[in-house]
């Protein structure tokens, strides 16, 4: 009976794979670096080891898994699944993925963008069951998104749908990693935020928790700490980026009028001074009828949602 499905979750840092069931239980896991896309022959024999490894682990045998499912960042073409464009991974463009793990695992393979799969895995074992319209969004080093629509993933023509992260908030502002100016990226992202308290501190803003930090030891997640100890420019640089975000959850309420929006990633897991500004932007952009129809709630998955989001995959494709 096949009852297994392997996860791979493809990160700028690292790559997870793991072995699940379908009701989404993870039995077993490894991770290891990515090398930042800079090995992609290496990293895909690391792969290939993990899954055997996790295989003889817990005595799996190819002919009772379901599949491989596998989370990337970046575009993905539906039709040849090879990845088409990857700012975090810029080796990995080009790469006929499917088709080397196929004859590498000799087990059905499904590739997709990494927010896109993390929106199914929701949709399968998180906050998006029962839920045919609802959009995932991550908010950490950068944001992702996928969108759910009368019960399947949206992909778009070329694989690119729901990359919510690029819309564009402010004409010609701050760069972007994707190349553009002025996305949502550049101004709600862990990085967005670390960056803002960054430039302040160069323009001579004073901060007692930052003035013994060096400019590049500062992250978002040392902000959102700073913020929790009320330290005010830490306070003021999540408030702008959650106003930013709660913009942008508007304009997605009065487009696609979802039931459900579910926000995850590293930014979401310290709420403090960014989840009500956040709210209070987005009621204030939104139509009063479509913001009163969207539930905005936190992802339930955790750091696991790359992993079941790649695993949920094999199961949409038995759908």
């Amino acid at each position: 009976m096949k009852r297994w499905i392997v996860g791979i979750d493809i990160g700028g840092t690292k790559i997870a794979v793991s072995v699940g069931n379908k009701t989404g239980v993870i039995s077993g896991r490894t991770v290891f670096s990515s090398e930042r896309g800079r090995k992609v022959n290496q990293s895909i024999e690391k792969l290939k080891r993990s899954i055997e490894f996790l295989f003889d682990e817990h005595k799996i045998k190819r002919s009772d898994v379901l599949g491989v499912g596998v989370g990337v960042p970046g575009a993905i073409d539906p039709a040849s699944q090879i990845i088409l464009k990857s700012p975090n991974l810029p080796s990995w463009e080009g790469i006929p993925l499917r088709k080397i793990l196929r004859q590498k695992l000799g087990l059905p393979i499904s590739i997709e963008n990494d927010a896109s799969a993390a929106a199914l895995g929701e949709f399968f074992f998180g906050a998006g069951r029962g839920i045919k319209n609802f959009i995932y969004i991550t908010v950490s080093t950068g944001i992702g998104s996928g969108i759910v629509a009368n019960g399947e993933l949206l992909r778009g023509e070329k694989g690119s749908a729901g990359e919510v992260g690029h819309m564009t908030m402010v004409r010609n502002g701050n760069h972007c990693p994707c190349g553009k100016k002025g996305c949502l990226e550049a101004y709600s992202s862990g990085t967005a935020i670390a960056s803002y308290v960054k430039a302040a501190l160069r323009n001579g803003k004073k901060s007692q928790f930052f003035k013994r930090i060096k400019l590049d030891q500062i992250s978002g997640q040392l902000v959102s700490q700073a913020a929790q100890k009320g330290d005010s420019l830490a306070i003021e640089a999540r408030t702008q980026a959650a106003d930013f975000l709660g913009i942008a959850l508007a304009n997605l309420i009065n487009l696609l009028n979802p039931k459900r929006i579910i926000l995850g990633g590293g930014v979401m897991e310290q709420p403090q001074n960014f989840w009500q500004p956040m709210m209070k932007a987005a009621k204030r952009e939104s139509w009063p009828l479509a913001f009163k129809a969207c539930e905005i709630t936190r992802s339930k998955l955790g750091t696991y949602v790359g992993d079941l989001g790649a695993m949920a995959l094999v199961l949409e494709n038995r759908k």
